[in-house]
């Protein structure tokens, strides 16, 4: 499939990139450019130049390896003026003086007849003499010592300089760029490359970004110079920028409020692909490293998300994450960019999350990706390109989030709460000899590296989730003290029968458990988990001597009990499939709970005293709970929106499919969870088309909506429930999500 040159007005683009802090100078070739000072230097000689040349090599800078036809230059350089191609002429021809260009055999400049320009040298930031070093293998010793070797008894060359010197095209930029270097040598200093497995037996971490906001998905440039990241501004969609390692120097690259993911550099540094949802599908764009237009490389009209790209080692294909609609798994889709060829390569359980995050092996002939029966229980796998089943290579059953190469290829690194939190793990590339990568208390999300490049970037998230209660008389929060919150993640609150505690689930000390506290939050003790691996949603009995709860310490999603004094817990419900979101019927006889065991997810109801289930929803259905008199189940239904019920039944003789009905329409699918049953209603999250959202109640008798309180415009909670007495409403809410980058190198 040709490219097609995305419409807009590069005039504005650039304009608006100057108002968001403007492109750094840049080097073509041997020479630095510096578009601000109007100035190039090359071999020691700085030629000053006129406006209107540099803007002429300017613009083929920001579409490096595009042809730019002669009336672009006309339009755009000399826009608003009497023009002719005798000055377009006059100033490739000063450009080509100042590079010592020969326009036979060109070098910077190349000549496209009857059409126009195209600048062919390599480009990059100025500061490519990086903080980060490319490992230069040391030579043999039987080899004699290079002619710029350092004579015996003085300080090695510090990472910086060899990978510096190591490229032959910058070697004339050593007196332009000695400030840089210098500054990069006192940042990170002269480093070991590792041992032989390319992860280094010590680290320090250094901060990369510290925006306000969400700084995500971090790729490393290949020679270690630069970073491409997204972020969202602080409340906004995510941009592509690109910030020089060891510099305060970022080039925002797009501005849109499609939301760019997933920033992947080619093999020569020069442009960088992303990806793009919109209404019809998944984009695939490039756009220089040094900003300006972008072109579609790609399309996919079947998809409505992604999770995670990669390109190939030649640059030929891209392997991406993506899913047809919310309730599908994601699938590797390898997409050929020159042809337009789109190929689904690996096919994972209905009902399940999918196949995220795929990654090229350094060969190009295989991909590791990760595979998720939910958000929390995943493992690494390996699919050969040229057909098969993919081979599982860890059989963690834990959170990951993220995987990349060691810098030599012979490593896999991956993200694992298999400690209790996140941390960096290696593995060899069948999965096996596992060891921590020593990055302290670092909480490591989506690992980045560069082939070569002794450094790994990454996320490091700092989100909270913290317990709110409502006073429902007198419509507001109440004051709930130092005890019910905490600096970590609670989440899932549950009253007690008789209203005197909580559940809840928290990783307050480290590995996710059930945790159970006074009304107040205090006392809060941990009585269940399953060192580390995710546990959550809990449910009191109705006597108040068991809590229900999910959790999935051998891969699949299972249901426990446990005592609220703590012991050791009981699997109740097992598979087939994931089975989550346990609630007890009123009268203590019944287990509810979504299961995925037929391909999507639907309502069972299982016998508490034990015996199979019986599935109850003929359709999809989740978060289950009896209302208050226990004559009707509600539920939630993860593809549509609206809140349902049906006749509460003797589920041992089956379930009529014709008795569901639609109770409340204004629930959003996000709010599956956020809403409980009252007296003589239902509490819900309601979000009107303006304003904020806010806490409300829907009466049965004359199906009105009364709003209780109000709730933040940027309101993130879920898991909502209502005290014994129906005097409090308690939930968890979002209450920090920010994310920055930080890099860690050898020590």
């Amino acid at each position: 499939m040709s490219e097609r040159t995305t419409i807009g007005k590069i005039d504005a683009e650039r304009g608006d990139r100057a108002a968001r802090g403007g492109a750094p100078g840049f080097t073509a070739g041997e020479a630095l450019i510096q578009p601000s000072l109007n100035r190039i230097s090359i071999h020691g000689h700085v030629a000053q130049v006129e406006p209107k040349v540099m803007q002429v090599l300017v613009l083929m800078a920001e579409r490096p390896g595009t042809v730019i036809a002669r009336e672009t230059f006309l339009d755009t350089v000399w826009a608003g003026t009497v023009a002719d191609d005798y000055l377009l002429n006059r100033a490739v021809s000063e450009l080509r003086k100042i590079f010592g260009d020969d326009a036979q055999a060109p070098r910077y400049i190349e000549t496209i007849r009857k059409t126009g320009y195209r600048l062919i040298a390599p480009i990059a930031p100025a500061k490519v003499a990086a903080a980060v070093a490319a490992h230069v293998p040391d030579p043999p010793a039987a080899d004699p010592p290079e002619p710029d070797a350092q004579p015996a008894g003085r300080a090695p060359l510090s990472g910086t300089f060899r990978a510096f010197r190591s490229r032959p095209a910058l070697y004339g930029l050593a007196a332009a760029c000695i400030a840089a270097a210098a500054a990069a040598i006192f940042l990170f200093g002269s480093r070991p490359a590792g041992n032989a497995s390319g992860v280094a037996e010590g680290y320090e971490v250094r901060p990369l970004t510290s925006f306000v906001g969400r700084e995500l998905e971090p790729a490393l440039s290949p020679d270690g110079s630069r970073v491409a990241f997204i972020w969202d501004g602080g409340d906004g969609a995510f941009d592509v920028y690109v910030k020089t390692i060891g510099s305060e120097d970022v080039l925002n690259l797009t501005n849109s409020d499609a939301g760019e993911r997933h920033p992947v550099w080619s093999a020569d540094g020069r442009t960088l692909l992303f990806a793009r949802p919109g209404g019809a599908g998944i984009s695939i764009m490039r756009i220089s490293a040094l900003g300006g237009g972008f072109t579609r490389v790609f399309d996919d009209d079947a998809a409505t998300d992604i999770r995670g790209m990669s390109l190939s080692p030649d640059g030929a294909q891209a392997a991406y994450a993506g899913r047809e609609n919310s309730t599908a798994p994601y699938r590797i889709v390898l997409a050929t960019l020159e042809s337009g060829e789109r190929r689904i390569v690996s096919s994972p359980e209905p009902g399940s999350l999918g196949d995220m995050d795929p990654r090229f092996a350094r060969d190009g002939q295989s991909i590791v990706f990760v595979r998720a029966v939910n958000e929390v229980t995943k493992d690494l796998y390996r699919l050969t390109l040229d057909g098969g089943e993919p081979t599982r290579l860890t059989f963690d059953n834990r959170k990951i989030n993220g995987l990349a190469w060691s810098p030599r290829g012979e490593r896999l690194l991956f993200t694992s709460t298999r400690s209790g939190t996140y941390g960096l793990w290696s593995a060899d590339p069948d999965g096996g000899d596992l060891r921590p990568v020593p990055l302290g208390n670092e909480n490591v999300q989506q690992p980045s590296t560069a082939a070569g490049v002794d450094a790994i970037a990454f996320e490091q998230w700092m989100h909270r989730s913290q317990l709110r209660q409502v006073d429902l008389a007198g419509r507001t929060e109440l004051e709930t003290g130092r005890y019910i919150r905490s600096t970590r993640w609670d989440s899932n609150p549950a009253y007690s029968p008789d209203g005197a505690r909580i559940a809840f689930a928290s990783n307050r000390s480290g590995p996710y458990g059930i945790w159970v506290s006074g009304r107040d939050g205090r006392n809060a003790v941990q009585i269940a988990d399953f060192d580390g691996a995710f546990v959550d949603n809990p449910a009191w009995s109705p006597d108040g001597a068991l809590i229900a709860f999910d959790g999935s310490p051998e891969g699949k999603t299972a249901i426990f009990t446990v005592s609220p004094e703590g012991g050791a817990p009981r699997r109740i419900v097992d598979g087939p499939g994931d089975n989550r979101n346990p609630a007890w019927s009123r009268d203590g006889a019944w287990i509810y709970f979504e299961s995925n065991r037929s391909g999507e997810w639907r309502i069972h109801a299982q016998p508490a005293a034990g015996g199979p289930p019986v599935a109850i929803t003929a359709g999809t259905g989740a978060h289950p709970r009896e209302s208050a008199d226990g004559s009707r189940l509600l539920y939630s239904k993860p593809d549509a929106r609206g809140l349902w019920q049906r006749p509460r039944e003797d589920w041992g003789a089956g379930a009529a499919a014709e008795s569901e009905a639609l109770l409340i329409a204004g629930v959003e699918p996000q709010d599956g969870a956020n809403w409980v049953p009252a007296r003589d209603g239902v509490y819900f999250v309601r979000r009107p088309a303006e304003g904020a959202p806010a806490l409300s109640l829907f009466d049965y008798a004359s199906s009105s909506v009364t709003d209780i309180v109000a709730l933040p415009p940027s309101f993130e909670g879920w898991g909502l429930d209502l005290s014994p007495d129906h005097t409090q409403v308690i939930f968890s809410e979002l209450m920090m999500r920010e994310s920055d980058l930080r890099l860690a190198v050898p020590r």
